[in-house]
């Protein structure tokens, strides 16, 4: 599945499709505010915690977070780490490293954050404990290059984590099931690596690491508004209609039904998502 119907819509953003251009955004804070909402979720705080576990995160560690956005594991893991560690935070967007570093001032911590390729990270063989990758494999067109680049530079009997999303196990309740597959598809298709999630264990053993260990996790929401918010379906609708996936009426009337579960208390949407680690032999 990669076909990338966002060339077609350059004048918006979405958040399908937008990330990897955030610097060329005129609505920057559309992806902040995003990232904001989805870090204050508690399903995204007990996954965050539970990839520092896997990776024995501790003090004097050194750590690469890459595809960091704001910074807000950043912070987490210098916390964890104290002065004897180091943390590197890395991201292909300047933007997002101005607001990461913002967010970090005045806190005291052995804390960085530099702009680079995932692709091509610039650091030595073996120069960390532990690298992570959080939700930005999805919008690398080629994973595999950035995965064997964080396992080059994780030092033998280091970790390496990923979570990463699967697209195509999103699912929305709505008793439209054509309009449902074409808005969701598009959804999908429109991320750079939309079905990254289920390709992560083939990956990690291609890098050569062992006891890799797969942990799927569900995020459910049943709140119409959120799930707008973390999912952009009544903008990704109106895409739909604007590239004649669907019609007009199709568009209005798939979210108005949406609108209406969540008034009678029905709406329910979930996509599966994968928290991968192996270590490094």
């Amino acid at each position: 599945m990669d076909m990338q119907y966002s060339t077609l819509c350059d004048d918006m953003d979405y958040v399908s499709s937008g990330f990897p251009e955030v610097d060329r955004s005129e609505d920057k804070a559309f992806f902040f505010t995003c990232l904001e909402t989805m870090n204050s979720l508690p399903f995204f705080q007990g996954y965050k915690k539970e990839s520092f576990r896997i990776m024995n995160i501790g003090p004097g560690s050194k750590v690469l977070d890459v595809g960091c956005g704001l910074g807000f594991d950043v912070i987490s893991i210098g916390r964890m780490v104290g002065e004897s560690g180091r943390v590197v935070g890395l991201d292909a967007s300047s933007a997002m490293i101005s607001e990461a570093r913002r967010n970090s001032e005045g806190l005291g911590l052995r804390v960085e954050f530099v702009s680079g390729d995932a692709r091509s990270l610039d650091f030595q063989d073996e120069a960390f404990d532990c690298t992570r990758v959080d939700r930005s494999l999805q919008h690398i067109s080629d994973p595999a290059t950035a995965l064997s680049e964080m396992a080059r530079v994780t030092r033998s009997g280091g970790m390496m984590a990923a979570f990463e999303p699967d697209w195509g196990t999103f699912a929305v309740s709505s008793v439209n099931r054509q309009v449902t597959r074409k808005v969701l598809d598009l959804f999908c298709d429109n991320f750079r690596s939309g079905w990254i999630g289920r390709y992560l264990y083939a990956l990690f053993v291609q890098c050569g690491l062992e006891a890799i260990k797969v942990d799927p996790r569900v995020l459910m929401i049943s709140d119409f508004k959120l799930a707008d918010k973390v999912w952009d379906l009544i903008r990704n609708a109106n895409q739909a209609k604007s590239l004649g996936l669907i019609s007009r009426n199709d568009a209005d009337d798939w979210i108005s039904e949406l609108m209406a579960l969540d008034k009678a208390g029905h709406f329910f949407a979930c996509h599966t998502c994968f928290l991968v680690s192996g270590q490094k032999p």
